[in-house]
C-alpha cells in the first residue's frame, strides 16, 4: 500500500520532519517522487517503524561481528576485550535495538511481476518457519536481495508497485548467515513472523 509522509507521521506519532529525515537519510526507502512529494509503501514503513532504536548505529566491523555472534557464537573480527563487550552489549540489547544498530533494512524496492528465480531470498522467504514455531507456508511477498536494484529492474520482467508481491532489497554481498536471515524476518515478516524472529534474536544474545 501506498502511504504518505503525512500518514506516516499519523501512524507513529512522528512529525512530518522526522518523516522525510529518514527518508533523507536513507533509514525509510522511498517509493516514487511526484513532484516534491515522496511516497513509500507499507513493508517499506514497517520495517524502518520495527528498527527505530536508540543510539549509534555499529560500525561495518562491529556489525559483521555482531551478526556472527548471533549466527554461530563466534567471530574473530574483534579483539578479545572488543568481543566481550559486545557480547555483554547484545545480552542487554532488544531485537529492536539490534536491527537499529545493524543499520535497518537498507536500500529496498516493491515490485509486481514473477518472483525472479537464481535471485537469493531473505528474510521470511529464507527463514525456517518450523524452528521458530511458525506453520511453514509460502506468504504472498516474496523477499530477495540484489546488488544493484536499476539492474533489477531491467533484467526482471516487473513493474514498481507500492501493493506488489515481490520485495527486494540491494545488498552489495550475499549473507545467509542465520542471524541475517533472523533480522531480515523481524524487520519483513507479518507479526507472528517478526515475533518469532525478534525471541529467537534475543534467546541467541542471552
Amino acid at each position: 500500500m501506498e502511504m504518505t509522509v503525512a500518514q506516516v507521521a499519523r501512524q507513529h506519532a512522528r512529525t512530518d520532519r522526522f518523516v522525510q529525515q529518514a527518508l533523507r537519510s536513507g533509514a525509510l526507502s522511498g517509493h516514487r517522487v511526484l513532484g516534491r512529494v515522496t511516497s513509500v509503501d507499507d513493508v517499506a514503513v514497517q520495517a524502518w517503524s520495527r528498527a527505530l532504536g536508540r543510539g549509534r548505529r555499529w560500525t561495518d566491523q562491529v556489525r559483521e561481528a555482531a551478526l556472527d555472534l548471533l549466527s554461530t557464537g563466534r567471530t574473530d573480527r574483534l579483539s578479545a576485550s572488543e568481543r566481550s563487550r559486545l557480547r555483554s552489549r547484545l545480552r542487554e540489547m532488544s531485537a529492536t535495538d539490534m536491527a537499529h544498530a545493524a543499520g535497518g533494512l537498507g536500500a529496498w524496492a516493491r515490485y509486481r511481476g514473477k518472483p525472479p528465480i537464481g535471485l537469493v531470498r531473505i528474510g521470511p522467504s529464507a527463514a525456517n518457519t518450523g524452528e521458530l514455531g511458525i506453520v511453514p507456508g509460502e506468504g504472498w511477498l516474496t523477499f530477495v536481495q540484489t546488488d544493484d536494484l536499476d539492474r533489477f529492474e531491467i533484467d526482471q520482467d516487473v513493474s514498481l508497485d507500492a501493493d506488489g508481491n515481490i520485495g527486494v532489497v540491494e545488498r552489495s554481498r550475499v549473507d545467509d548467515r542465520a542471524a541475517r536471515i533472523l533480522l531480515d524476518t523481524y524487520l519483513l515478516g507479518d507479526a507472528r513472523q517478526s515475533a518469532a524472529a525478534a525471541a529467537e534474536l534475543q534467546r541467541r544474545a542471552a
